[in-house]
């Protein structure tokens, strides 16, 4: 096995040399870290782990810990593409990343997934959301001072870093869209009460405040539907019954892309034609046409750009201890689809 005082030795420097190259310090001449670069590269060393985690405090990996499924298809394409930002900002910085997938139900499991931490094997997390992030766990990151940022959601503590989306303003800036575009009975589908998700309730709220911005002759509550992830209720007894409201809305917004496809099933089945009767928009960007018979108008997330700014803050948080709490809020672009008309 080669060891540093192989690559000493190649290079013609001292062991405590290569050390500091290895570890990243600035105090070593440029000339001097190529030679045991080379010398690295010509005999294949690879640093110790433990002795890397010895000689710095630091292993060069982060944690990625996510409570949201590869196999549902949707959700996994936010996971994904969040991902491809983290995992591009590692490469950038040289850092390695490890997943670990959590229960969607808390206290489901009693797998300790802050033991990385606890070993010492990662100098951060990022937790990726849509489901909040255990109480407990944020209480034991504070207690050992564990570096951690959250995507997707909004921890209201002093010391946990954030990266999310304006969802309140997308919200608002979609339903005033509808307004303008014609539709002025416009129901919103939600997701039920139980279910925590700040970024949904942020949409629902804007979609709320702008209908009461603009006047609306009805109480915007109204014509608000309820269900989960992927109730099977949207093509069921909701929409079939469409007919029976009093004055049926002509645009339908769904709080996440994840509901559309069961919405405008719902639609069909209750005889009605997306867009021709009823105009449907998404949110988040995880549908197209390759997954869809039609281009759905919809409110794109940024999912690369809030990996990277997320592992941008986490590196920052490692490097200095002292940094405080960091947050970010980034607009959500809205597309144009073939799922909207102008009445």
């Amino acid at each position: 096995m080669v060891t540093q005082k192989d690559v000493a030795e190649l290079a013609g420097v001292s062991f405590i040399t290569v050390s500091r190259v290895i570890n990243g310090e600035t105090n070593v001449k440029e000339e001097t870290k190529k030679k045991v670069l080379s010398a690295i590269d010509k005999l294949g060393y690879a640093p110790s782990f433990a002795g890397q985690v010895l000689n710095s405090g630091r292993c060069n990996t982060i944690a990625i810990l996510t409570p949201i499924p590869f196999y549902i298809s949707m959700r996994s394409f936010y996971l994904m593409n969040v991902l491809s930002g983290i995992e591009e900002e590692c490469r950038r910085n040289n850092m390695d990343m490890m997943l670990s997938i959590a229960p969607e139900a808390t206290g489901s499991a009693s797998y300790d997934y802050l033991r990385p931490f606890k070993q010492k094997k990662v100098d951060g997390i990022i937790y990726i959301g849509l489901r909040q992030i255990p109480g407990d766990m944020l209480n034991e990151l504070k207690k050992k001072n564990f570096h951690c940022v959250v995507i997707g959601d909004r921890p209201k503590n002093k010391f946990v870093s954030w990266v999310d989306t304006d969802n309140f303003a997308a919200g608002y800036d979609t339903t005033k869209k509808l307004w303008e575009y014609g539709h002025k009975r416009i129901a919103f589908v939600g997701l039920k009460k139980e279910i925590y998700n700040s970024n949904i309730t942020d949409r629902e709220n804007g979609f709320v405040q702008a209908l009461k911005d603009l006047g609306a002759g009805y109480s915007p509550e109204e014509y608000i539907v309820r269900s989960d992830y992927d109730s099977e209720s949207l093509d069921g007894e909701i929409f079939t019954s469409f007919s029976d409201w009093k004055n049926p809305p002509t645009a339908i917004f769904c709080c996440t892309d994840t509901n559309v496809p069961r919405v405008v099933r719902g639609l069909k089945k209750a005889g009605l034609k997306v867009p021709k009767d009823v105009s449907v928009v998404g949110f988040d960007g995880f549908i197209n046409e390759t997954n869809f018979y039609m281009k759905i108008a919809t409110n794109i997330q940024p999912f690369k750009k809030m990996g990277q700014e997320a592992a941008k803050i986490l590196f920052a948080h490692i490097k200095d201890g002292e940094l405080k709490k960091q947050t970010v809020v980034l607009p959500v672009e809205f597309t144009e689809g073939e799922s909207l008309r102008k009445l």
